[in-house]
C-alpha cells in the first residue's frame, strides 16, 4: 500500500477534527513551534541577509513537527497538508484559485509557481485533492529512509538533488 492509500483516511479524519477546532486556534498553533526563532515563524518562506534554502526548510519542517523531535511524522504531514490548506483560503466550490494568490501580498513567485505545478488538470485552480497528491509526492521522494518520518537533513539532502537536476 503506498503513502499515498494510507494518507487519504488520515487526512479526512484530521480534514475533520481541524475544521472544528477555531481558525485562531489553527493559526496560533501553525506558528508557534517552541524552538522556532520569531522572524522565521512568521515569515519561513521570506528571504533575507544570511538566510539560505536550509534555514527555509528548517523552519519548515520546526513548523511542522509537532512534537518537536526533530522528525515530521506522516501525521504531522497530514496536519501540516490540512492546515496549509485553510490557510490559502478555498472558495465555496472548495478551491483556490491561481490567480488570486498571486494577488496576495507576500506571496512569492516561488511559492506560487510550487501551487500551479500541484494544478495536474490545468484549470488555473487547485483542489484539495491535487494538493494532497503534490505534498505526498514530495514526502515519499524526500523520505531517503522510508522510515514514514522527515528529518531536516532529508529535506536539505532532497531540495539539493531537485535544485541540481533543474535546468
Amino acid at each position: 500500500m503506498t503513502i499515498l492509500n494510507r494518507a487519504i483516511p488520515l487526512l479526512c479524519a484530521a480534514s475533520c477534527s481541524l475544521l472544528l477546532a477555531t481558525a485562531a486556534t489553527a493559526q496560533t498553533a501553525a506558528d508557534a513551534p517552541a524552538a522556532k526563532p520569531a522572524a522565521a515563524a512568521a515569515h519561513p518562506h521570506k528571504k533575507g541577509p544570511g538566510r539560505t534554502p536550509g534555514d527555509r526548510l528548517q523552519a519548515i519542517c520546526t513548523a511542522a513537527d509537532l512534537d518537536h523531535d526533530g522528525n515530521v511524522s506522516l501525521d504531522e504531514f497530514h496536519q501540516d497538508i490540512v492546515q496549509s490548506w485553510h490557510s490559502l483560503g478555498p472558495d465555496a466550490s472548495g478551491h483556490v484559485v491561481l490567480l488570486e494568490l498571486a494577488q496576495v501580498p507576500r506571496m512569492g513567485k516561488g511559492r506560487i509557481k510550487r501551487l500551479a505545478a500541484a494544478d495536474k488538470d490545468g484549470d488555473g485552480k487547485l483542489s484539495f485533492k491535487e494538493v494532497v497528491e503534490a505534498r505526498m509526492a514530495y514526502f515519499e521522494a524526500a523520505d531517503a529512509d522510508n522510515n514514514d518520518l522527515l528529518s531536516v537533513q532529508e529535506c536539505v539532502a532532497f531540495e539539493k538533488k531537485r535544485r541540481a537536476s533543474k535546468p
